[in-house]
């Protein structure tokens, strides 16, 4: 069983300087207690054919919570102009909203971020070497491509799993497309904001894993995660 859901992801800032702090306000719903910590990671994708290039712009790490429904703001910086390519295209790149618990990834929020010179005449002649301090950017909010992955959530084996292995093929079948629903329609609760939306509709981020990334060093959130409503799926 899932236990923690995203419900919203509001994007702040934007429109901004490339060079600017990225700011997420996250809500989620905790389904029942947690044992142990989770963690939200912001990764910017510098190079779709080349993950070599991505950087983790920050880690949150939240400490076990009870069944409820909470909300914090995830701020991160800029990625590092020096581990970007300076002498290729910069139009389009991707930011990545991942959450993991356990060290397993549960759930993805994906944006193109859209790129351009904030000057007229440096968008139709660009210099060679990219100016990243006179870029702009726009996070494409508005079809965000929302992804779950399952996982175990407790050291022991799931109870799921367990009856799982006692089922016909047939029933296996019934409960596998049954999960699968499941999924579907977590994914329709999602609701991703912006303050203000971008205009673009582009939904081609990829779904598939991150395969490397730079690491960082994770942080506790600085301020607490804001308890909205306990949850009364738990006695």
């Amino acid at each position: 069983m899932v236990k923690v859901m995203i419900s919203n992801v509001s994007v702040h800032n934007n429109p901004a300087k490339f060079l600017s702090n990225y700011t997420f306000e996250i809500k989620f719903e905790c389904l029942e207690q947690l044992t142990q910590e989770l963690e939200f990671k912001l990764v910017y994708v510098g190079d779709a054919k080349e993950d070599k290039q991505d950087q983790v712009l920050d880690v949150v790490v939240i400490d076990a919570v009870a069944p409820g429904t909470y909300k914090f703001v995830f701020e991160a910086p800029p990625p590092d102009p020096k581990k970007l390519p300076n002498d290729s295209d910069v139009d389009v790149s991707v930011i990545l909203l991942l959450a993991l618990y356990r060290n397993q990834e549960f759930a993805r929020v994906g944006y193109y971020v859209f790129t351009e010179y904030d000057d007229p005449e440096l968008r139709e002649n660009p210099p060679v070497k990219v100016d990243f301090e006179k870029l702009n950017r726009n996070i494409a909010v508005d079809e965000p491509r929302v992804t779950t992955f399952p996982i175990i959530w407790d050291e022991q084996q799931p109870t799921d799993q367990l009856v799982f292995a006692d089922l016909t093929e047939e029933e296996k079948k019934m409960a596998e497309m049954n999960d699968e629903l499941e999924i579907c329609h977590s994914l329709e609760n999602v609701n991703c904001t912006n303050e203000t939306p971008s205009e673009s509709t582009d939904t081609r981020i990829t779904n598939e894993p991150m395969v490397s990334m730079e690491s960082t060093e994770p942080k506790t959130i600085n301020e607490p995660i804001v308890p909205i409503e306990p949850s009364n799926t738990m006695d």
